[in-house]
């Protein structure tokens, strides 16, 4: 598995001081409509060891840091790509290579 980072995205981690993403799965459920997606994010290194000692999700280590899994099952390319996405003055983490 090769984990690749856009350079947007380096700037930012770089910028706000962290070098873990997670992986989680979101799911909803209401009486008309049932929701799973990925919720991809950047976390601190205390999140991180709780995500890896409570939650049991698997750590990858990539370029610049950890990509944390959960222990459910996903299917993954042979290459994972992340990348900073910008709405006015929001930002959070693109991914491609990731799928339920």
């Amino acid at each position: 598995m090769t984990i690749i980072y856009d350079e947007a995205l380096r700037e930012y981690m770089a910028k706000k001081g962290l070098r873990t993403i997670a992986v989680e799965v979101i799911s909803t459920q209401n009486s008309d409509l049932d929701v799973t997606e990925l919720y991809v994010h950047l976390i601190p290194e205390k999140r991180a060891a709780y995500f890896k000692e409570k939650k049991h999700f698997r750590a990858v280590q990539g370029e610049l840091g950890e990509l944390l899994l959960p222990p459910y099952h996903l299917e993954y390319d042979e290459t994972i790509r992340f990348f900073l996405k910008k709405l006015l003055f929001f930002r959070s983490v693109g991914y491609e290579g990731i799928r339920l």
